[in-house]
C-alpha cells in the first residue's frame, strides 16, 4: 500500500510541477532550470508514470501471495455465510479476517439478514495490481461477492497478514 501511495504522490507532484510550466511559443519543449549538480538521469527518454491501479517498479502480487489472498477471501466468506449461529460466534469468527475499517463497517450487521448461506465454488483472483492489494471473487448461492484484500501491517509487526478491506455484495459488483 505504501508503494501505491508513493506512486500516487509522485503523480500528484509531477502534475503540480507541470501546471506552473508553459511551453515557449516557438518550441515544443518545456523550459527547465539548469541543474545545480551533476545528474545521472537519462532525460532523452520521456518518463512514464504508472496509472492508479497498476503496479510500479515490478510491485506485483506473486502467484503465492495471490493464492494466500484467495484463501483468506474464501475463509472470510465461509465465516460470513455461516450465520445460523449466535451473533457473538458469527462476529468472533468473521472479525479475525477484517481490517479495522472493515470491522467498523460490518460490526453491527445482523447475520440473520445475510441471504448467502454457502460458497458454491472456488475463489478466483480478479485483479492483483500490487504486492499489497488483491481483488477476489467468491461465488455463493446468492451471487458472486467481491472481496478486496490488503496486506495489513501493524507498526513493528513484521511482514503483515492478508486482511479483508471490503466485502461487496453481488448487486454492487461490475
Amino acid at each position: 500500500m505504501n508503494r501505491y501511495l508513493t506512486a500516487v504522490a509522485s503523480i500528484v507532484t509531477a502534475a503540480a510541477l507541470m501546471v506552473g510550466c508553459t511551453a515557449s511559443p516557438d518550441t515544443d519543449t518545456v523550459p527547465t532550470a539548469a541543474p545545480t549538480a551533476p545528474t545521472t538521469q537519462d532525460t532523452s527518454r520521456p518518463v512514464t508514470l504508472p496509472t492508479a491501479g497498476t503496479g510500479s517498479g515490478g510491485d506485483f502480487a506473486t502467484l503465492q501471495s495471490q493464492q494466500e489472498a484467495s484463501q483468506v477471501a474464501e475463509a472470510t466468506m465461509a465465516a460470513f455465510v455461516a450465520h445460523a449461529r449466535s451473533y457473538d460466534a458469527w462476529w468472533a469468527d468473521l472479525s479475525q479476517f477484517l481490517t479495522p475499517e472493515a470491522a467498523v463497517a460490518w460490526e453491527f450487521t445482523d447475520p440473520r439478514q445475510i441471504i448467502a448461506s454457502k460458497i458454491t465454488g472456488p475463489a478466483s483472483v480478479v485483479e492483483a495490481p500490487s504486492s499489497t492489494f488483491v481483488v477476489v471473487d467468491v461465488p455463493t448461492d446468492a451471487g458472486i461477492w467481491r472481496v478486496e484484500i490488503v496486506l495489513f501491517v501493524e507498526v513493528d509487526a513484521g511482514d503483515g497478514v492478508w486482511k479483508v478491506f471490503t466485502l461487496r455484495p453481488p448487486e454492487t459488483n461490475p
